[in-house]
């Protein structure tokens, strides 16, 4: 499994997890929503930037 599919999922795994954690310690469950989202984002972002690393490494492998 490449490292752009692995680490964003890990990585928003985590924050679930304190999302679930802070919600239930708490009782922030809609306060914390929107930096869920936002903290999606993120992961989505760095997913992408992740798989085009890896895009331009195996392209410059190609061109060697």
């Amino acid at each position: 499994m490449n490292k752009y599919i692995w680490m964003p999922i890990a990585f928003f795994c985590a924050g679930i997890a304190f999302y679930i954690y802070y919600g239930i310690e708490w009782n922030a469950w809609i306060h914390n929503l929107p930096n869920l989202g936002i903290y999606a984002l993120i992961c989505a972002a760095l997913g992408w930037a992740l798989y085009k690393k890896a895009q331009l490494k195996e392209e410059r492998e190609n061109n060697l």
